[in-house]
């Protein structure tokens, strides 16, 4: 395993995304992919352009040094994700002409679905999101695998208080949006105000109390059906594309 000041990445596009970003150091690759297609055979090429060390070996002995089996036959030596300052990225959302929008995470510990949700934040144009330090699957190996790599283009902030960043942001005019199953608003029914965060609750239970009534509303997705609500990464993926598609309206 890596030194502590170090972390190992597993899957094509994870390890991909890291080196084309640049913004990591990558100190080794280990490689076993067998298959011989175009998207390999890119990863190869850009491995190369790089100059890192690649060691090619087996499937078992990268399973045995990453600690994983889902490694898709490379695992990276890296050094550790680093978020970004809040301010900063309020600063950055605020000045988005094409309207800013964050997105805020209530204690999600799944980390499939939190790096589900950096992808789709990704790729819905969010300025920035922002996880608990506490309670909540933050920025590891396996939430980097779940995003194909997009937490390398997003600002990512790590804070301890929801409640204080939700008013912080009240505070520098951004409305705040909490997803619920109850919530006031249907979601159709609603017109996003930029600049905007949108706060999506831990799975099970949803939003915590003082996170909801700490909220300007409370939104909610229409549904039909006999179970009582969406996977959170699932919801937050219809709150996302229709956040977006005002966006593209308004300008």
């Amino acid at each position: 395993m890596a030194a502590s000041n170090k972390e190992i990445l597993v899957g094509r596009n994870a390890v991909h995304e890291v080196l084309k970003a640049g913004k990591r150091k990558v100190w080794r690759i280990f490689w076993a992919v067998k298959s011989n297609d175009e998207k390999s055979n890119q990863l190869a090429e850009l491995i190369r352009s790089k100059s890192i060390p690649l060691t090619q070996t087996t499937l078992e002995k990268i399973t045995q040094w990453s600690g994983s089996n889902d490694h898709q036959g490379i695992a990276a030596e890296v050094a550790p994700f680093e978020y970004a300052e809040l301010g900063a990225v309020v600063k950055a959302a605020k000045a988005n002409q094409k309207g800013g929008f964050l997105l805020l995470l209530d204690e999600i510990q799944d980390p499939h679905n939190v790096g589900a949700l950096i992808r789709t934040a990704h790729l819905c144009g969010a300025d920035g999101l922002v996880l608990l330090k506490h309670r909540q699957a933050l920025i590891t190996p396996s939430v980097c695998k779940a995003a194909s790599g997009a937490q390398e283009y997003l600002s990512i902030v790590q804070e301890v208080n929801l409640v204080n960043v939700i008013n912080y942001l009240k505070n520098n005019d951004f409305s705040v949006w909490g997803a619920s199953g109850k919530g006031d608003v249907p979601l159709y029914k609603t017109e996003p105000q930029f600049p905007l965060a949108l706060v999506l609750g831990g799975e099970g239970k949803g939003l915590r109390r003082l996170t909801k009534e700490n909220c300007d509303v409370l939104v909610t997705i229409p549904m039909e059906g006999q179970i009582d609500s969406f996977n959170v990464s699932v919801a937050g993926g219809i709150f996302m594309a229709e956040i977006m598609r005002n966006k593209l309206l308004s300008s």
